[in-house]
């Protein structure tokens, strides 16, 4: 990976997409012109799934562009790359969750929402999801309409206090509030700026290279952690945002 740019990371809800939501037409297209001389990463709490429908079923890149995109999700314990031969993107590494930590985890947090009387009764689809190498809390489920999201937990107080009541007993693992409604749950040491680190190792670049945009670089964002690793970081306020400064890459 000698003949690029920069490596452009982004992060995905709230950055390059709203929350859950697909990737716009012009989001896609300002990507995949700064592709064409830059390295791109997306870093996230979002599992493969969610990824390949919300993300990479939207990048309609001409030539081989897409080699040059890599994928992080569940905050970095996973990685994946295209492979032109295959057509498809697959992985290059993964690092799973113990079956008896997800059990501690899921027991942590439901015994949280029943402390804080969290009503989830009426939830859009899963409030716990199990997305391998992470575990997410969805506030109102994983699939819950955006109207709906963004009045759940506007000033981040709801999981402020789920995770002033879990982060102790779950001492051994980096709870971080993302996204509109999340918290995401994964293993010491689990965070974006591990997947920093894992993108300086699978695609040989340094840190001098990398530039992140994120929306949660506020205290206990799940992007936080990316300040500490040295690279040059902008925090903006929605893809629209995100658009305007990656452009400024093609």
């Amino acid at each position: 990976m000698t003949n690029f740019n920069k490596v452009i990371v982004c992060d995905l809800d709230g950055t390059l997409a709203l929350s859950k939501a697909d990737l716009s037409k012009e989001m896609s297209e300002v990507i995949c012109c700064v592709l064409e001389k830059n390295l791109f990463s997306v870093i996230s709490g979002a599992g493969i799934s969610q990824f390949r429908s919300q993300f990479l079923a939207h990048i309609k890149c001409e030539g081989d562009r897409k080699k040059n995109l890599f994928i992080f999700p569940t905050n970095g314990s996973s990685c994946y790359g295209y492979d032109e031969g295959l057509n498809d993107w697959k992985v290059i590494y993964e690092e799973k969750l113990k079956e008896e930590d997800k059990v501690r985890i899921k027991n942590s947090l439901n015994k949280a929402i029943e402390i804080l009387g969290i009503d989830i009764s009426n939830s859009f689809g899963d409030v716990i999801e199990d997305r391998g190498g992470q575990i997410t809390f969805s506030g109102c489920g994983q699939k819950a309409p955006l109207s709906i999201k963004e009045s759940w937990d506007k000033d981040n107080s709801k999981r402020q206090k789920i995770v002033s009541l879990i982060k102790d007993e779950l001492f051994d693992f980096e709870v971080k509030i993302g996204g509109t409604t999340s918290i995401d749950i994964t293993p010491k040491g689990i965070d974006k700026a591990y997947a920093i680190g894992k993108i300086v190792e699978v695609l040989g670049c340094n840190k001098e290279d990398i530039i992140f945009f994120g929306d949660a670089l506020f205290p206990g964002g799940n992007d936080e952690s990316v300040k500490k690793t040295g690279v040059s970081v902008f925090s903006v306020d929605g893809p629209n945002e995100t658009i305007v400064e990656i452009s400024k890459y093609i």
